[in-house]
């Protein structure tokens, strides 16, 4: 068996690689066809055809494109606008905290350039404050002051408002003290007792003016005598002599001649007379006020 396999002879298969190449020539003539057609104007019904039916799937193609560029874009987009929205309202805090530095500071120029006027024309040394809180106390007319102990401030000194229209007028008297605030009793209220002076003409005359808040925030003037007869109009001002009446409050370092209010009304008690007072100053619209702390000698 292997004699005769050795023995014959194998024929070697004599076919040659010609069909890519005659592939290869059919594929160049259809592009010279092609091409041929497409300058004679023979293609463009074709064209249109193939257009017509590839359009939609482009457009789909396209659309899908556009929708996700979009997207990212719009991903972009939103990150700057946040960004930009943050930087914006961090400005807008700014400019806030500012303008209200600057309100801060014009009003406590206003209320220095008051206190120098006053103290001008005046003896006394003034510590100013604002009133931060009125005490909802239905039967009491008292505010709060962010001013103590650590300000000076002590029970029985007087405090001072003023209006535009108005003289500096007596609002109140210092009742209570902590290190960092202080209550004020108002002169209208019904508790509150000042020694007073009516100035008439070139004479003048002592009485006690009370608190009367329930009247329209009225003051009350009493034990005047009718040696000097009263006149609308008359100005009262404290006496300082609260101390010596011995009234419930320590109000020894009320000053005199602190503007209090006017007459408005009169009537006759016996052998005293009895006035209305308009306050000079509303001590529930007074918003800034001035602790007398001593008079410079």
């Amino acid at each position: 068996m292997r004699d005769y396999l050795d023995n014959r002879q194998i024929k070697l298969s004599g076919h040659t690689p010609r069909r890519p190449l005659l592939l290869a020539v059919l594929f160049c003539g259809l592009a010279l066809l092609l091409l041929y057609g497409d300058q004679r104007g023979m293609l463009a019904p074709v064209r249109g055809a193939l257009e017509q039916v590839l359009s939609p799937a482009a457009q789909q193609l396209t659309a899908i494109r556009d929708g996700v560029t979009g997207f990212w874009m719009g991903v972009g987009d939103v990150r700057q606008l946040r960004e930009e929205n943050e930087a914006l309202r961090q400005e807008v805090t700014r400019l806030q905290e500012e303008l209200i530095a600057h309100e801060e500071a014009l009003a406590e120029n206003v209320n220095l350039r008051q206190q120098l006027a006053i103290e001008g024309d005046t003896p006394w040394h003034l510590l100013g404050a604002e009133v931060t809180v009125r005490l909802p106390d239905a039967g009491r007319r008292v505010i709060l002051i962010a001013r103590g102990t650590q300000d000076g401030v002590r029970p029985g000194m007087a405090v001072v408002g003023q209006t535009e229209t108005e003289p500096t007028a007596l609002v109140g008297i210092v009742e209570e003290v902590s290190v960092h605030t202080a209550s004020i009793l108002l002169i209208t209220d019904f508790g509150s007792q000042i020694s007073a002076r009516v100035l008439h003409d070139t004479s003048s005359t002592l009485g006690l003016v009370q608190g009367q808040w329930q009247r329209g925030s009225r003051l009350r003037l009493a034990d005047v005598t009718r040696d000097l007869p009263l006149t609308v109009g008359d100005t009262v001002v404290s006496a300082g002599l609260t101390s010596e009446l011995n009234l419930p409050l320590a109000l020894a370092a009320v000053p005199d001649g602190i503007p209090i209010g006017e007459v408005e009304s009169i009537n006759t008690d016996g052998h005293t007379q009895v006035a209305e007072l308009r306050p000079y100053v509303d001590p529930d619209q007074v918003k800034y006020v001035w602790v007398i702390l001593n008079q410079s000698e």
